[in-house]
């Protein structure tokens, strides 16, 4: 019988190496992915209603803990966050232009004292343009 520890070595090792088959299979199917997740939205509130339910979101955190999260980020997160920063950067430059002239939207109202209700009009005027810029007008 096989250890656990001997059943996650191979099952990384064969993995690793049907990376490929894993890219292939996804170019290759006929299967909308985004249409089934949409079709199954009910199911999936379902889920995490009963997941918090179980309280399984504390209980996850606290299993891994501070030393889980930065063990992670020392293994993993360091490797990949330059990484993921530079390859969204267009996305992100993309999505976040859409809202450039909502942020804009108090450069021609008057500034005031800092705490004044000058500026804390010109704060509300962003905020209305930001949500507008979101959810449309109705919001």
């Amino acid at each position: 019988m096989k250890t656990a520890q001997q059943v996650a070595e191979k099952f990384a090792s064969r993995a690793s190496a049907a990376a490929g088959d894993y890219v292939n299979g996804a170019m290759a199917t006929t299967k909308d992915q985004a249409a089934a997740a949409i079709a199954a939205k009910e199911i999936y509130k379902q889920a995490l209603t009963a997941s918090f339910g179980r309280d399984s979101y504390a209980k996850g955190l606290q299993k891994s803990g501070k030393a889980g999260w930065q063990n992670g980020v020392k293994t993993k997160g360091s490797e990949r966050f330059a990484t993921g920063v530079s390859e969204s950067a267009t996305k992100y430059a993309t999505n976040s232009g859409k809202y450039d002239s909502a942020r804009a939207a108090a450069s021609s109202l008057p500034r005031g004292l800092k705490g004044s209700e000058t500026n804390l009009a010109r704060v509300k005027a962003v905020v209305v343009a930001l949500r507008t810029a979101k959810v449309g007008a109705s919001a």
